[in-house]
């Protein structure tokens, strides 16, 4: 490489770097020329001490002359000028078109709910308990199905008794089972529903005196036993159209230990339509009855047809009918005609409704019936039915809040064969520990009150009572109808882990026939039973959704009263148990 090549290739390589030096110094120097030649002119220029500013003349010629414009001024006056053109001759009037407003229903989407859970079913129930005081176990089970749109079905299973023996009186042991099936089927305009029950009740005729009597409890032992199934159809209708129906068909089959039996057959039908605006109702019943005693055999047909008018306004509602019923016992066959009349209104928003009517019917005595209200009847039952020619009542209900109801009312009764109980003194049984059936034309006027209050699910308190007059046709007394009865039941939730029940009932004095012997004759006379009042209190301790725990105190007072002459009742006594959910 030459030396020329080599000079070239480092020139172009610090070509870069030089050129911004010399630029810099170049600049400044520049920088320095012009202040230093502003300085050497401004230097020339400053007079000298000998030389003044006044011997400096200077002159200055100009050729510009100014000049002001004339002004120029507008002379013009202002003109309105009305451009609006008028019309002579101007007809007015209105040409009319029709208008066809066309209307178009705008779609509204379906409300649709928020998937919520539901709240899980269960589908069992158990309840245990049990008494030391006279030896009560005590046990109930509940099955049931979850949630279905096809069917639905249940079952129940009960068992209570006791072992008591109390003093001066005989063995007084009971027992009540109860099993009962259910089942309901749904379809698109009718319900089926089907009932099975079975009821096995054991008592002891326990009221005679120990200390000249003793039996065994074999001896004074009863039974009875039922079974009874059911179906009924329902219907559904929405139109006012069609005929709604609902049609029962049921039959039982009483027994007790005596071989005594009651078959009954009931076929009992409902159906309603409109007829403009007014409802026609009208029921039909047939109910046949087989009673097969060790000394007799009845048979006992009841036939009815009940045809009504139900209308309703804004405030009142009526309905109005008749009952015809026809009754053949023991081959004779006797009618009957019953009025149907319920008047009704609302004078101010639910507050105070008045109402008023007149009702009767036929009431069918049976061995069911009568061994229910009283246990410690005779076998050979004296059957009898019962008219009750019309009842005449009126009273006043309503709402004084939206947690409190009340009913107030009035009612009085006409009755031929009137049912009593009295000591069977008639046959060979010495001990007269049984009950025998009178019957009596009687009046009845009934006084009823009732008051409910309900404070969301915290607080429930119900009170009701009964005050009875009875006026017999030929009995002395009304035999074993007390005076008065009263109820009073509250529940206290608390939080829904603990609740408190209480439950108070009274009852009036009344009357019993009792035998008395003086200078050997034998008279029979009114006995008067003291009133009663009975105590209960229950506490229920939740520990969770399947698992709770309770006590229950029966007869708080420990009163010895009667509700049946010679059978006296329980004293105090308490019961502890569980209630749990299985699955």
């Amino acid at each position: 490489m030459s030396f020329e090549n080599t000079y070239q290739t480092e020139s172009a390589n610090t070509q870069p770097f030089l050129s911004r030096r010399q630029k810099r110094q170049i600049e400044w120097i520049m920088i320095i020329l012009l202040i230093c030649g502003y300085a050497a002119v401004t230097l020339a220029q400053t007079p000298t001490p000998t030389t003044g500013l006044n011997d400096l003349n200077y002159s200055a010629e100009s050729v510009f002359q100014p000049t002001i414009k004339d002004a120029v001024k507008l002379s013009d006056v202002p003109e309105i000028k009305d451009s609006v053109r008028r019309i002579s001759n101007i007809k007015y009037g209105i040409t009319s078109i029709p208008v066809f407003a066309k209307y178009e229903a705008q779609p509204i989407e379906v409300a649709k709910l928020q998937n919520e859970p539901l709240q899980k079913l269960y589908h069992s129930l158990l309840k245990l308990g049990y008494s030391p005081y006279y030896n009560m176990p005590y046990g109930e089970l509940w099955l049931g199905s979850s949630r279905s749109k096809d069917m639905n079905y249940s079952a129940h299973l009960k068992h209570f008794s006791s072992t008591t023996h109390l003093k001066d009186v005989g063995y007084g042991g009971f027992s009540d089972n109860q099993v009962n099936v259910f089942g309901k089927r749904f379809y698109k305009k009718h319900t089926l529903n089907g009932d099975l029950n079975y009821e096995r009740n054991v008592v002891h005729y326990y009221g005679y005196d120990t200390t000249l009597n003793h039996l065994s409890k074999d001896y004074t032992k009863q039974r009875y036993q039922l079974f009874e199934p059911k179906i009924q159809v329902m219907s559904h209708y929405t139109d006012s159209t069609h005929i709604n129906h609902n049609i029962q068909l049921s039959y039982y089959n009483l027994k007790n230990l005596y071989r005594e039996t009651e078959n009954n057959v009931k076929l009992n039908a409902h159906g309603s339509t409109f007829i403009n605006k007014e409802k026609l109702n009208v029921g039909f019943l047939t109910d046949y009855y087989n009673h097969r005693q060790a000394n007799d055999t009845a048979s006992d047909l009841i036939m009815s047809l009940s045809p009504s008018f139900e209308a309703a306004g804004k405030k009142w509602h009526a309905n109005v009918g008749v009952t015809g019923t026809l009754d053949n016992f023991k081959k004779v066959s006797k009618f009957y005609f019953y009025p149907q009349l319920n008047l009704d209104y609302d004078i101010y928003e639910s507050i105070i409704i008045p109402y008023a009517g007149v009702s009767g019917g036929l009431i069918k005595n049976s061995m069911r019936t009568l061994s229910r209200e009283n246990p410690f009847i005779d076998t050979t039952i004296n059957y009898r039915n019962t008219s009750n020619k019309y009842s005449l009542f009126g009273g006043l209900r309503g709402n004084l809040s939206s947690s409190t109801s009340y009913d107030a009312k009035v009612n009085y009764a006409q009755y031929e064969d009137l049912h009593f109980f009295v000591i069977d003194y008639r046959g060979a049984n010495l001990i007269y520990n049984q009950f025998y059936v009178l019957y009596d034309d009687a009046s009845v006027l009934t006084l009823t009150g009732q008051l409910k209050y309900q404070m969301k699910e915290k607080l429930s308190f119900i009170g009701k009572g009964n005050y009875y007059i009875y006026k017999p046709k030929n009995l002395t007394r009304a035999y074993h109808k007390p005076d008065f009865d009263l109820t009073f039941s509250a529940i206290y939730n608390l939080q829904s882990k603990i609740i408190i029940r209480g439950d108070l009932f009274f009852m009036g004095k009344q009357w019993a026939l009792t035998q008395m012997e003086e200078g050997g004759v034998t008279s029979y006379t009114p006995k008067q039973i003291n009133g009663w009042a009975d105590i209960n209190l229950e506490g229920e301790y939740r520990y969770s959704k399947m698992l709770s725990f309770f006590v229950r105190f029966n007869n708080i007072a420990s009163q010895r009263y009667y509700r049946w002459e010679r059978y006296p009742s329980q004293r105090f006594s308490f019961m502890l148990g569980l209630t749990f959910v299985p699955f």
